[in-house]
Formats: structure tokens, C-alpha cells, sequence
């Protein structure tokens, strides 16, 4: 009994002394933890100085949505292509419009344009929809209620870094709620090791800078392992329903003869490969994703088999 009542007296204290702890206290000691990562103390403390808490943050990381197998995709697709433009049609548009640019960029790099524009389509919608959280306030709200206080002190420590060196404004610094930002939506740990100065005006700018945008999807692929004139995979419905392993290879000739069939119904034949695994969609009357030499390159920037449909549907889309 009185090892219980200690026990309990302890977990009091220890609560007490956590709710005691506030946003202030978290700052100091966060300053003293970055500079020695290199980031002055008084620089880290006057950026933080009016920054507050976010509780929408928190609440959207306590309750962030997974995709139900309920949601049908062909309605899902046909919701994220968009309509007047579509997707696919301001991919063309923009391809069009940057295509002296893309060109470069590709020679330079070894990939796609087309692979370049879709990836900035699906991440933001050809730069239209960034995210308008502040970045340093979300992540110094992630760091705080610290579920995964390591990995957002590391994203917030290259974040500071970024406005320290002239590369971005804290004003500018806009992105989702859990820290991606720019128009390629990188973590700000991956600016450093993969955003390109690509104009050499010595600025990393992913938020409003084209060319720099594009060099930094086109050095995040080659970087990966992403190989010119090889494709993500493509996609197939399984008509009889077979129960198969993923992890197996098959051969053209044997998915179609366990019913696997094209976008268009038609028996499988595109693509230049010998034998694929599959990758499952996560939603309700989906296709398969057949894995192409760039699928794992690609789920090397989004670990989803979603993630590689959007981009191949796009991709296709575009190049049309």
C-alpha cells in the first residue's frame, strides 16, 4: 500500500511539472537544443518570439484521416482531376507554356518533363494550392506536443536555416499543416539535400521560382534512382477478382489471362517490361497498380501506391 500511495504521489508530481511546462518554456530550451546545431540562440528566440501555438495543428495530428477502402476511386479520381481546367488539361497548358525551360531541365537532369509537370500537378496543383500554414508555427506546435518532437525539431532547425541564409522569408514560409512547403512540397530537411539554385541567383526558391521548382523535382528523382524512358508502372482492374500475391511476377500474357484488363478494357500490352508485381490501390473498385522501373524511384518522394496512379494517370494525360 504505501508503495502504491508513492507511485501515485510521483505521477501527480510528474503531471503537475508537465502542465506547468508551457509553450515559453518549450522556446528556451529549444534554442539552447539548436544552437548547438549551428543556429544562434537570440536568432532562434526573436523568429520564435511572437510565434503561438496552433491547436488546429494538433488536432488535424491527432486525427489525421486514412483513406477508406468505402470511398469508390473512380469518383475519387474524377473529383481530384478537377474540373474547367482538369488536371490533365492545365498540365498541358503548362507543359506548353514552360516547355524551353522543362526542355532543359531534362537534358540537364536525365528526366521527364512530362514526369516534372505531373509531380507538380499532384503535389500542388501546378503551384496553386501550397497550404497557407505558417511553417515555423506548425512546426514549433508539432515539436512542442511532441509525439514526434526529433523529427519536427530536425524539420524546424532546417527551416530556421532556410530564412536564416536568405533563401525564404518567414512571411513566405507558408505550407500544410504537418510541414511541407513550397511548390513541390518538400520537407524543409529535404530542401537542403535536394532543391536546386537552378536561376544561380543563390537562393533555393521552391515557393515562387520555376526553374528552381523544376530542377528540384528533376534532382529529387535522378537523385533516387528515377531512370529516363522507363515508366512508374501502369494501371490494370482485375475483372475476375483472382486473389493473388503482390510480390509475384508475372508476365503480360498471365495477367491477361487471369483477367486483368486496361483502363480501356482491353487486354495488357503497353508498357516495355517482361514481368510486374502489382501494387493494390487502398480504395473501393480500384485498379492495380502493374510496378514499372520508376515505381519504387517514385514512392521514394510519397509511399503510396495512390501517389503512382496520380502521377501515372497524369503523366499519360499530358503526354497525349
Amino acid at each position: 500500500m504505501k508503495y502504491i500511495k508513492t507511485l501515485l504521489l510521483s505521477l501527480l508530481v510528474c503531471n503537475c511539472a508537465f502542465a506547468s511546462y508551457t509553450f515559453d518554456h518549450w522556446k528556451q530550451d529549444y534554442a539552447k537544443r539548436a544552437s548547438k546545431r549551428g543556429l544562434p540562440k537570440k536568432f532562434v528566440l526573436k523568429t520564435l518570439k511572437d510565434i503561438e501555438l496552433d491547436p488546429e495543428v494538433i488536432e488535424k495530428d491527432k486525427n489525421q484521416v486514412i483513406m477508406s477502402s468505402d470511398v469508390d476511386y473512380k469518383e475519387f479520381i474524377q473529383r481530384w482531376l478537377r474540373e474547367s481546367p482538369s488536371r490533365i488539361e492545365k498540365g498541358r497548358a503548362v507543359l506548353k507554356e514552360n516547355l524551353k525551360l522543362l526542355t532543359k531541365i531534362e537534358k540537364k537532369y536525365g528526366v521527364e518533363k512530362e514526369a516534372i509537370v505531373a509531380l507538380w500537378g499532384t503535389e500542388t496543383f501546378y503551384g496553386e494550392i501550397t497550404g497557407d500554414y505558417n511553417l515555423v508555427r506548425s512546426l514549433a506546435t508539432l515539436a512542442f506536443e511532441g509525439r514526434r518532437r526529433k523529427f519536427f525539431e530536425k524539420q524546424l532547425n532546417a527551416t530556421l536555416r532556410l530564412v536564416k541564409n536568405g533563401h525564404v522569408t518567414v512571411e513566405d514560409l507558408k505550407g500544410s499543416w504537418a510541414g511541407a512547403t513550397g511548390q513541390c512540397q518538400f520537407m524543409p530537411s529535404n530542401i537542403y539535400a535536394y532543391a536546386r539554385d537552378y536561376n544561380g541567383d543563390g537562393k533555393k526558391d521552391i515557393w515562387n521560382t520555376k526553374a528552381d521548382i523544376f530542377a528540384s523535382i528533376a534532382y529529387f528523382l535522378k537523385k533516387v534512382g528515377w531512370k529516363k524512358g522507363k515508366s512508374i508502372g501502369s494501371l490494370a482492374f482485375n475483372t475476375k477478382n483472382v486473389k493473388l500475391t503482390p510480390e509475384k511476377y508475372r508476365t503480360k500474357a498471365q495477367y491477361t489471362k487471369l483477367g486483368f484488363r486496361d483502363e480501356n478494357g482491353n487486354k495488357i500490352s503497353s508498357g516495355n517490361w517482361r514481368a510486374r508485381m502489382f501494387a493494390p490501390i487502398p480504395l473501393k473498385n480500384s485498379p492495380v497498380v502493374l510496378r514499372g522501373s520508376n515505381y519504387r524511384a517514385l514512392l521514394r518522394w510519397n509511399n503510396s501506391s495512390l501517389f503512382a496512379a496520380f502521377n501515372i494517370i497524369l503523366m499519360k494525360g499530358i503526354k497525349s
